[in-house]
């Protein structure tokens, strides 16, 4: 996919990000990406798309790429990039490891009640930080709740916990204008395994845009420059100093306009399932457009902001739909992995290398990456005179049941999507 190329690194973040592009070993993109979802939640408080303070500009992305891509790259990369700029507020409201939808609200209320007591100001802001997306999605597939509080977090709208007090005389857990950002890693086959399509119908997964990296040449130093980030230190610093609604200009009112109704045009002639996953496309490009009027330091949004905004939303649109192609209840063709781990299942007691080999025609180089990820393990064990042998078995939660396997490749981009043709035209 070289979509990627097409996205305009607009304002301060843009800058930044092509400043330290050549010394990493990762697209830009997710760079970008990173940087969009730390900033939104940074000035998610203070400045706001509607006069009633409600709706804020937050933006939660998802790096989709393979292991070894630079997933894990581009975060740090964003980290050296915006920790000048935002201070400690991405350490102070960064967590992970959120399992389920009372676990998130009990997570935002704790914050708002501690910073509540320490300096008077109920900060609601938190940044969830996921690298291994896949595990949480496994875990949350059997909390309905979880992906009602995605909804409710885009949304800035109520988060409530019915069941969890802090004591038995406690009212239950509420917190009003939560701003609850996600940015998360997750590689392509288990975007496909883990986010559901009945989710998306249900309008949690439009709420997260999915970012697709390109691969990039190996480097031969990758230490970081010093980032000159000097702009983006006052563009903070406005945002931080009161409340600011953004407002758009007549090209840039207009553009949005005609992003509506391109959007209409994509969800009367794209599958359902796809269609599900990009019907909040126009308001996910406000949202960007925003937030790079803000790192300028203006609540007036351009219709070069939205030029911008509409290159980097028009790339997830073309994630998404290489990720959903195949549409729901058709799987991907199996890799040598499914097929190690589907062997294993039925030989809980463990295979031979070779017989492992020849049933799932794996090589030896793939069971070596799969044990180093810890997928499998094996034992060495005698097998009459000779060398020792090596005996398989899969690693799993309980019971040897094995944990689903990581890899498939990434579809080709979509092309002719009446939608892109619309975005590119106006």
């Amino acid at each position: 996919m070289n979509g990627s190329r097409d996205v305009v690194f607009y304002g301060p973040i843009g800058r930044a990000v092509k400043q330290i592009a050549p010394y990493v070993e990762t697209d830009p993109v997710g760079i970008y990406a990173a940087c969009l979802s730390v900033w939104s939640m940074a000035i998610g408080n203070r400045v706001f798309l509607d006069a009633g303070y409600r709706r804020s500009p937050l933006v939660s992305t998802a790096v989709v790429a393979e292991t070894g891509a630079g997933k894990g790259v581009s975060l740090e990369a964003s980290r050296h990039i915006m920790s000048d700029s935002i201070g400690r507020d991405i350490e102070l409201r960064e967590t992970s490891g959120l399992t389920s939808g009372a676990a998130l609200v009990d997570h935002v209320y704790r914050q708002m009640v501690r910073t509540e007591e320490a300096y008077g100001i109920a900060d609601t802001r938190v940044l969830v930080i996921e690298e291994e997306w896949r595990e949480i999605l496994e875990r949350t597939a059997r909390d309905s709740s979880f992906t009602s509080k995605i909804r409710h977090c885009w949304d800035c709208a109520v988060l409530r916990n019915t069941t969890k007090k802090k004591s038995e005389n406690d009212t239950p857990q509420e917190v009003r204008n939560a701003r609850v950002v996600f940015h998360t890693h997750i590689t392509p086959s288990d975007w496909r395994k883990f986010v559901s399509f009945t989710d998306a119908a249900g309008g949690s997964f439009n709420r997260i845009l999915p970012i697709a990296l390109d691969d990039v040449p190996l480097l031969r130093s990758r230490k970081l420059p010093k980032v000159d980030t000097s702009d983006l230190v006052t563009a903070f610093d406005w945002a931080s100093s009161e409340r600011h609604v953004i407002r758009l200009t007549k090209a840039a009112d207009h553009l949005s306009w005609v992003l509506r109704r391109a959007e209409r045009v994509l969800l009367k002639t794209l599958p359902k399932h796809q269609g599900d996953f990009v019907s909040r496309t126009a308001e996910q490009t406000l949202r960007v457009a925003a937030l790079l009027a803000t790192t300028e330091g203006a609540d007036l949004v351009t219709r070069a902001h939205m030029d911008a905004a509409v290159t980097f939303v028009r790339h997830s649109v073309r994630t998404v739909l290489d990720l959903t192609k195949d549409g729901p209840g058709k799987k991907a063709k199996a890799t040598p992995e499914d097929r190690v781990l589907a062997e294993l299942t039925k030989h809980p007691g463990g295979l031979r290398s070779a017989v492992l080999q020849r049933a799932s025609g794996a090589h030896a180089s793939d069971l070596q990456h799969m044990e180093e990820r810890g997928l499998i393990f094996h034992q060495d064990i005698k097998d009459g005179p000779g060398r020792p042998v090596k005996l398989y078995r899969a690693v799993g939660k309980s019971g040897g049941v094995p944990r689903p396997a990581r890899s498939a490749s990434m579809p080709t981009s979509t092309g002719g999507n009446p939608f892109l043709m619309a975005l590119q035209g106006v």
